[in-house]
């Protein structure tokens, strides 16, 4: 007996991963200081900058580790849902499989990338790299999954 959620759950699973991303995407490239200047363009100063909270990077933090939540529980949504016959449950294993391939080629280029770097530091990039890793198994799985279950079963 497996223990899978119901197949509705798929679109709620896509969504929260996605949303996940993006939160990860905000959190780790400024983009919570866009945001604070697009919800509050009035509050700037003489010179144009902004008066941030004194827990702005406490924040921009606690949504970077809520955004990583997010993006997994989106994924374990995603992956366990029941599949409709054996073709789409077979094709989901092999997505699977090729989802995790790409993701260790990434995150090894990924890795190498910013420890090789100088400039960087490697603790200050690991958010970076989690989100960007959790991308590409995310992406890589739906891109392989739905092209061949949509567009290959019609061919066959």
């Amino acid at each position: 007996m497996t223990l899978l959620f119901s197949a509705r759950y798929r679109a709620t699973g896509v969504f929260i991963a996605l949303a996940g991303l993006l939160g990860c995407c905000i959190a780790s490239t400024d983009g919570l200081i866009n945001v604070y200047r697009i919800l509050l363009p009035d509050q700037t100063w003489a010179d144009g900058s902004y008066p941030y909270p004194s827990n702005f990077w406490e924040i921009n933090a606690l949504l970077n580790h809520v955004s990583l939540s997010l993006l997994a529980f989106g994924i374990v949504a995603l992956l366990l849902t029941r599949e409709p016959d054996e073709y789409l449950y077979h094709l989901r294993l092999e997505s699977i499989q090729f989802a995790v391939y790409a993701q260790f080629v990434v995150g090894l280029l990924a890795f190498a990338y910013f420890y090789f770097t100088p400039g960087y530091h490697i603790e200050n990039a690991f958010a970076a790299i989690t989100a960007f890793v959790s991308a590409t198994f995310l992406l890589a799985y739906l891109i392989r999954y739905y092209v061949i279950a949509y567009f290959k079963q019609g061919n066959d």
